[in-house]
């Protein structure tokens, strides 16, 4: 046991031989012994040293007497509750039950034996340690108490101070807290120090509170505090406090305070460093727990009005917690949704499986849809990541939502713009294009008609040749059209996908190259094309807008040539990345204009229409999918635009082709143009199926009402009277047909409203497709 954690004994003998042995008997025992040899010195020792364990007392004393001492030390409130063994020569029965009578402990008589003196010492002091140690405890369960009630910070940091008073048996205590902003220590609670606290200051590192923090140790001054030139407080300057212990208020390591305690005129018992810190350190978690969990509050709060949604979800995507922005998104309420999948509400307008892919790694950041309660896809915003818990439970995802629907409007504006200021021009290719594959297709017809009509005998080979013509004539100018509608209808919302870049540019090509090459011939000139095809990956956006972004740069590339020259469009793979560059020979960009390029409205052909747009859109498209753009240009050397994409770690291999083999089937085919209805009985008669025609909805119900052995039903959408989905949806309350819907519009088609078909098929159509569709239909009369 060191000086400082031995008990404190004080002997009051006035014979020096007895007082010097019960010092060296105890003190050989590993306590610390100090001498009175009169009640009036005893009590002037415990004035200045109050905190004393046991109090060895003879009653026959000059002056006062030994019981006069006992009457007084328990009427003194600091040491009321020393333990006292009264040690007499007095050995009468009625000394004994006086000496207990006036507040004595315990009662030995002189001559005593040394080992009797030591155990009856050791129980008092055993005693009085377990009293301390009780009152530490129940001031440490104070302060967790505190902890867990306190309604905010300031309640909190004030019981501290009240505790810490009560423990240490002091006048006054403060808690002070680092304010980093100033740099200075300000004091945030206090007791016993009058009301100059709001305004108590010291600066950050300075005084005995400066001590304290950098060494990370308590400090004690337990005399003279008040003309201690460390000690800084004014307050305990000015009131002459005698004692003064400082301890560091840690939090792993970093000191976030102090807590100061002080006496006024009693000195603090140098042993109380060890309670003084235990203290400290409580209250130092006690304090970092209540500001973490008012910044927890608070967050929670903010998390919860914030205008983005939130979601917290586990591993597997079930919700933890959603906030009431994220359920509004959607047309839930947070609680009904806990427990359920996220993934639940991404709408189908997109390639959920691409999507879920990409979604899967550690951080994600990107464009999606949801779907809310009416079933409309709603575009949003979306960055999520995975952070680890801290108890151990396993990592988490956290989404923020938010909802670009207004964002998405104005992008489609701009760009439906861009399409019509297009179109125009487009146009006139594409009839000039369709002249020209339609100039083969009834050149045939007429002369075989006139051949046949004569009576002629046309021979097979050359009627084989001119029906490839004409088949080749028709699908061209089939694909011309459906890529010119593809281009300019204005489309539902759609989600990311997997995207090939070979096929946006193969696509972009077939729909412009007629136009410029109308405009190159028009004014005698000529453009070549150098076109680059190499593996690339997949990647994750919007066709229809990668396909924009490349479309300005073609026509700027284009209006770069203006005698013609040679156009370099290269699709590869790099790394983790897929790459498309447009290169062209034309006349260059100026540092000026390179620097100035993607500006928006920064054009220089505004007298040729150009409304400097263009390429503005182009880099907003890229960047939105995690992509980059890059410019290398020389005047009178050509320009070089450098799109990069992110790579989509998904298999998109499209399955191999085939043509399904379909057992024969009973089908109704309704259809209002005699011509179709005519080809689509012939493509299904020549596969062996049966087949019953209708010209309307009306006339199709009838047909169904007396033919019972009906497998599938093939209409056309829009029929005059019913349309294709009012039949389908009456064909099914009779009974559950399979139904195939045929349509020019199926683009347009709202997936909510083709619930009573099976499969819809864009026309026009072959017979692949069209066999394609009945084995999606109907999958279990398909031969293996």
């Amino acid at each position: 046991m060191t000086a400082i954690e031995a008990a404190r004994i004080l002997v009051v003998e006035d014979n020096r031989d007895t007082s010097a042995l019960l010092h060296d008997l105890l003190e050989a025992e590993g306590y610390h012994v100090d001498s009175a040899p009169t009640g009036e010195a005893a009590f002037e020792r415990l004035d200045a040293e109050p905190d004393i364990d046991l109090l060895v007392l003879d009653l026959m004393l000059p002056g006062m007497s030994g019981y006069e001492v006992l009457e007084r030390l328990r009427a003194h409130t600091d040491v009321a509750d020393v333990p006292v063994l009264v040690l007499s020569a007095l050995s009468s029965a009625s000394a004994k039950i006086r000496g207990l009578r006036e507040g004595a402990d315990d009662y030995m008589t002189k001559p005593f034996l040394p080992e009797e003196l030591v155990a009856r010492t050791r129980t008092l002091v055993t005693s009085r340690l377990l009293q301390r140690r009780t009152r530490e405890i129940h001031a440490l369960a104070q302060i967790a108490q505190a902890a867990l009630t306190a309604a905010t910070a300031d309640v909190l940091l004030q019981r501290m101070v009240e505790i810490a008073v009560e423990v240490f048996e002091a006048d006054a205590a403060m808690i002070m807290l680092v304010d980093d902003r100033r740099q200075e220590l300000r004091a945030r609670a206090a007791v016993g120090l009058g009301d100059g606290l709001p305004q108590m200051s010291i600066p950050f590192g300075a005084g005995v509170a400066g001590s304290a923090m950098s060494s990370r140790n308590p400090v004690l001054i337990a005399d003279g505090a008040s003309a201690d030139p460390r000690v800084l407080n004014p307050i305990l300057r000015r009131d002459g406090f005698r004692s003064l212990m400082i301890a560091p208020l840690l939090v792993a390591g970093a000191p976030i305070g102090v807590l100061e305690v002080a006496r006024r005129t009693r000195r603090l018992d140098p042993r109380a460093e060890r309670l003084l810190r235990i203290v400290a350190d409580r209250l130092a978690v006690a304090i970092e727990q209540a500001r973490l969990e008012s910044e927890a509050r608070e967050l929670a709060d903010v998390v919860r009005r914030i205008g983005e949604g939130v979601v917290v979800a586990d591993v597997d995507d079930r919700i933890v917690f959603a906030n009431r922005a994220f359920a509004e998104m959607i047309g839930a309420t947070p609680d009904g949704l806990v427990g359920r999948h996220w993934t639940e509400f991404l709408s189908t307008a997109q390639d959920v499986a691409a999507l879920s892919v990409e979604m899967r790694n550690p951080a994600f950041h990107g464009e999606l849809l949801l779907i809310t309660r009416g079933g409309d896809p709603r575009p949003v915003l979306v960055t999520l990541s995975t952070v680890e818990r801290h108890d151990g439970g396993g990592p988490q995802r956290i989404g923020v939502f938010r909802d670009i629907s207004r964002e998405h409007e104005l992008r489609f504006r701009v760009i439906r713009e861009q399409k019509f200021r297009t179109l125009g021009s487009l146009a006139a290719g594409v009839a000039h294009n369709i002249n020209n594959r339609l100039t083969p297709v009834l050149g045939w017809t007429e002369m075989l008609l006139e051949r046949l009509d004569a009576g002629e005998t046309i021979d097979r080979q050359e009627l084989q040749h001119a029906l490839r013509v004409i088949h080749q004539g028709a699908g061209d100018s089939v694909g011309t059209v459906r890529r010119l509608q593809e281009y300019s209808r204005p489309g539902r919302v759609r989600g990311p996908e997997a995207v090939q870049l070979r096929d946006v540019v193969e696509h972009l090509l077939a729909l412009t190259r007629p136009q410029w090459d109308n405009e190159a011939a028009r004014r005698g000139i000529r453009y070549e094309i150098d076109l680059r095809m190499e593996a690339a990956p997949p990647i994750l956006a919007v066709a229809s807008e990668i396909r924009e972004a490349l479309l300005n740069i073609l026509e700027n590339a284009l209006a770069a040539m203006e005698r013609g020259g040679r156009l370099t469009i290269r699709v590869r793979g790099v790394d983790d990345r897929a790459v498309v560059s447009i290169a062209d020979t034309g006349k260059g960009m100026s540092e000026e204009v390179r620097r100035l390029v993607f500006e928006p409205f920064f054009t220089t052909r505004s007298s040729e229409g150009g409304t400097g747009l263009g390429l503005s859109l182009a880099q907003e498209i890229v960047h939105r999918y995690g992509g980059e753009i890059g410019l290398e240009s020389e005047e009178g050397v050509g320009t070089t635009f450098t799109l990069s994409f992110p790579a989509l770690a998904v298999d998109t291999a499209k399955p191999s082709v085939f043509l399904p083999v379909i057992e024969p089937l009973r089908i109704l085919a309704v259809e209002d143009e005699p011509e179709v209805l005519d080809v689509l009985r012939a493509m299904l008669t020549h596969t062996g199926h049966g087949v019953i025609t209708a010209a309307s909805g009306r006339e199709a119900l009838d047909l169904f009402a007396r033919e019972h052995n009906v497998d599938l039903v093939i209409t056309d959408l829009g029929m005059p009277g019913m349309t294709g989905l009012a039949l389908a949806t009456e064909l099914k309350r009779a009974r559950n047909v399979p139904v195939i819907l045929l349509t020019g519009w199926a683009e347009e088609l709202d997936e909510s409203s083709t619930g009573a078909v099976e499969v819809v098929v864009a026309k026009p159509f072959n017979r692949e497709r069209l066999l394609e569709a009945i084995a999606r239909a109907m999958p279990d009369r398909v031969k293996n």
